[in-house]
């Protein structure tokens, strides 16, 4: 049936001119169908365009971040010896050094713990406060469990104190408080009737008379090689807690003392008689008189366990004591004491060392004006460090204004130096210099996907996903032929592949002296195509090495000064970024063809709108003729059976 619809008309003349009209019209559809298969090669061509252009100008950044402001070259990386004692974060401010440092004690806050009450404990109403270094809180609580306390504690002086219930057993509970800050100056007070609750919880209990006991404050005790001294003391209790601190120094002697010569006999006169103002000497006594001789030098001592302590009964040798040219502090726990302290013996066994020590004091860390904390977890104090022989202390764990550029991070206490090394990033250099190949050789496989028509290019490039391989297949051979993009393709090759001058410092030429050539598997691996179109292999092993041995070498390499004018303008980094800029700037190749496309795109579109208008006009006109000559045939058809009805009835 005719798609025309024209009244008093059906199409009954046996001719399909549907099928005629769509004949037709497919004859006149040729050219648009054409004009739609180009747009569809533009848009493919822009698409190859538009991608080359993301990956080149990935590619000139990655070099640039090579040389430029966000260069790996210039980060800094701090590593302990030991971090669970230390650890240290570096920025590029830091200098490259190898520090020692001692972590005599670690920075701490207030942590208190009560004594264990009944579930059942009720805190009176009253108004509490608590305190934290020159802060105060208070606030009214009505009365309640123990628990609805350590809420109300945690909303009002939350900034001040933690208040925190642990259920301990079944049917006893255990609070404890915790000061919000670390630092010897920020204690953990309690005002108001928080000063009873405490001591009623057990928190705080009263303070015992203890004796203190202070040596050398004034002057320091000197031992030379041999010496030794005796300090006794009232007998003072050692109680949990207490700590002997004290500040000392063993130098090494430049020339070790000798022994000195004994004196020898005297030797005897002749003697002589006188008598009358006559005077008669006696014979000369030639006897041999033996010379004292110099004692042998006695074996080397090197023992620097100095001091005893005594007490009790008991003698307990302390640990040695830290050789070095500064005053160094030494800190022993109660657990290294005996009970009771009498007697402080210093001995110097060395043979060729001095000892000095100073400010010796036995203390109570735990001991407050308000009492002494009975389950004391932890305490407000300083940090405190040894760095190049000097004692520095520190409000928090946390140091950062000791090394220009470096902030150390305390962890816990050492005897022992914990050495950080401060050094170059090798590793955010190394990933960097793998992501800048890995960018180049995503240019040129592009390029090479684009100029050549051979599947075994994108064979190849295993890294691929399957819809990158797909679209990779579909632009083979795009451009073959195009002079341009295989200009660009040389030009890397031989800007990556070029010797560079290292200056006057000298150093690496080649980026294969880095391990990063297109060979850098070595010889005897047979002919691989990979390296005939121009990818890049990096040999970890050589460029590891060449970064621990030569650092700066490397970067030269990438991108210097060659005229001291502060702006590097050589190099391989520098003179492939500054090729590639051109290709994606503004204006740039990479934009003017897609712009080209773009336009050709937008007046393809416009012919193909415009030859689709005539087709639906002479498709219009079509369907009229045919509709009309249907109508036509249909008139005939009808005035034949008219002639043969008429004849038929004469013959009748």
């Amino acid at each position: 049936m005719s798609d025309i619809i024209i009244p008093g008309f059906s199409n009954n003349s046996g001719i399909d001119t549907n099928r005629a009209i769509e004949d037709l019209l497919e004859l006149e559809r040729i050219p648009i169908t054409r004009l739609e298969t180009s747009v569809e090669q533009y848009e493919l061509q822009r698409e190859a365009w538009q991608d080359l252009g993301r990956n080149m100008t990935n590619l000139g950044q990655a070099a640039a971040t090579l040389t430029g402001f966000e260069s790996p070259f210039r980060d800094r990386v701090a590593d302990s010896s030991d971090p669970a004692i230390l650890t240290a974060a570096a920025t590029r401010v830091a200098a490259e050094s190898t520090e020692s440092i001692t972590v005599l004690q670690t920075a701490g806050r207030d942590r208190f713990a009560s004594n264990a009450v009944t579930r059942d404990f009720d805190v009176p109403a009253g108004t509490y406060g608590f305190s934290l270094g020159e802060r105060t809180e208070e606030f009214r609580f009505g009365g309640g469990s123990l628990e609805r306390f350590a809420d109300e504690v945690n909303l009002r002086a939350g900034n001040l104190v933690r208040a925190t219930v642990v259920p301990n057993t079944a049917t006893t509970q255990v609070v404890i408080f915790e000061g919000q800050e670390e630092g010897a100056d920020q204690p953990l007070g309690f005002t108001e009737s928080s000063s009873g609750l405490v001591r009623e919880l057990g928190v705080l209990g009263d303070r015992p008379e203890r004796g203190g006991l202070a040596l050398f404050t004034d002057d320091a005790l000197a031992l030379g090689p041999g010496q030794s001294r005796d300090e006794t003391t009232a007998p003072l209790e050692v109680a949990a807690g207490m700590v002997l601190r004290f500040q000392a120094r063993v130098r090494e002697l430049d020339t070790p003392a000798q022994p000195e010569i004994p004196p020898g006999p005297t030797p005897l006169g002749n003697g002589a008689a006188s008598f009358g103002g006559v005077t008669i000497q006696n014979e000369a006594i030639d006897l041999p008189i033996p010379q004292p001789q110099r004692p042998e030098v006695p074996p080397v001592v090197q023992d620097n366990r100095v001091i005893t302590v005594s007490g009790g009964g008991r003698e307990i040798a302390l640990p040695e004591l830290p050789l070095g040219d500064a005053f160094q502090p030494v800190e022993v726990s109660a657990a290294q004491l005996p009970a009771v302290v009498e007697a402080l013996t210093f001995t110097n066994r060395n043979t060729a060392r001095t000892v000095e020590i100073r400010d010796l004091q036995l203390t109570d860390p735990a001991a407050r004006e308000d009492g002494v904390a009975t389950n004391a977890l932890d305490s407000a104090r300083d940090a405190r460090i040894v760095y190049n022989g000097i004692e520095v202390e520190r409000r928090t764990n946390t140091i950062d204004d000791l090394i220009p550029g470096v902030t150390l991070n305390l962890h816990r206490r050492s005897q022992d130096p914990v050495t950080i090394e401060i050094a170059p990033d090798r590793e955010s250099t190394k990933e960097a210099l793998i992501e800048f190949v890995g960018h180049y050789n995503r240019v040129i496989a592009d390029l090479n996907v684009y100029t050549r028509n051979a599947p075994a290019i994108v064979d190849q490039l295993t890294y691929l996903s399957e819809s990158e391989e797909e679209t990779a297949r579909e632009r083979l051979g795009l451009f073959q032929g195009d002079s341009g993009l295989n200009t660009l393709r040389r030009r890397m090759q031989t800007i990556m592949m070029n010797e560079y001058d290292p200056g006057p410092d000298g150093g690496y030429r080649l980026l294969a002296e880095l391990g990063i050539s297109t060979n850098a598997r070595g010889a005897g691996n047979g002919t691989d195509a990979e390296r005939l179109r121009g990818y890049l292999e990096i040999s970890e092993t050589v460029l590891d090495e060449a970064l621990a041995t030569d650092f700066e070498a490397v970067e030269r390499l990438l991108g210097r000064d060659s005229d001291g004018d502060l702006v590097r303008d050589t190099g391989v980094a520098i003179t492939l970024e500054r090729f590639v800029d051109p290709f994606v700037g503004t204006g740039g190749v990479v934009q003017s063809r897609s712009s080209g496309l773009d336009t050709r795109i937008s007046q393809t579109e416009e012919r193909i709108e415009t030859l689709s208008e005539r087709l639906e006009d002479y498709e219009t006109r079509l369907r009229i003729d045919f509709g009309r000559m249907e109508g036509a045939l249909q008139q005939l058809k009808e005035s034949g059976s008219a002639f043969d009805n008429l004849g038929q009835r004469n013959r009748d």
